[in-house]
């Protein structure tokens, strides 16, 4: 009962720890470092060695296996977007005789839908692969990532909408929102800070392109 009342404390920082947390929210650190008053020391090398696996476990991504993952990704959505835009205008011509359109019409129309698609497209695809059990989108999962929340869990569908939506605003500051990846404590790129979401390595890239 005792041991359960004493508080752990971040000693990066020295504020308090949230019971369950695996990363201190003031500092960023993953909890390596606790201070356990009155604790066998049995019970303190325990800790110490589980929340050390834990560190190798969640090791945060650098910036430039980020930009790979988003490479692949854009790419993957441009390729889609551009096949369903493709099938659209297809279909346009068949029908647009009978409504008296004219190409220019057609080729208008097309665009806005390639558009439409790009853009409704990528955020189903983020938002979805990232709560899912992947927790990552396929260019991720290449990579060896994955998105999660500051205390390890999965992201819910309205977080990682947040999070791609605010990708727009690490656009609009001339891309430094994306480059705060780079030198950030948990490297988190400024889209990742609203819902207080890391990206991490859970696996060895398979191309030595990816290496650190």
């Amino acid at each position: 009962m005792r041991a359960t009342a004493q508080q752990q404390v971040c000693v990066s920082c020295g504020n308090p720890l949230l019971p369950d947390g695996e990363f201190c929210l003031f500092c960023g650190d993953v909890l390596s470092s606790l201070t356990h008053p009155k604790e066998n020391s049995s019970h303190l090398l325990h800790s110490v060695e589980a929340t050390l696996v834990t560190k190798v476990r969640m090791e945060y991504a650098g910036f430039w296996l980020r930009v790979w993952a988003g490479a692949i990704d854009v790419t993957l959505e441009a390729l889609a977007a551009l096949l369903l835009t493709v099938i659209v205008d297809f279909l346009l011509k068949l029908t647009t005789p009978k409504f008296g359109l004219s190409p220019i019409t057609v080729s208008y129309v097309t665009g806005i839908v390639f558009i439409f698609v790009l853009a409704i497209g990528a955020w189903l695809y983020s938002a979805f692969t990232e709560s899912s059990e992947w927790r990552a989108t396929v260019g991720k999962r290449i990579i060896g990532l994955e998105v999660l929340t500051a205390s390890g869990g999965r992201l819910s569908f309205g977080q990682a909408t947040v999070r791609h939506f605010m990708k727009f605003l690490s656009l609009f500051t001339a891309t430094v929102g994306f480059m705060m990846a780079g030198w950030t404590k948990r490297r988190q790129a400024l889209h990742d800070m609203p819902s207080d979401c890391i990206v991490v390595r859970v696996a060895e890239p398979s191309l030595s392109l990816f290496g650190k």
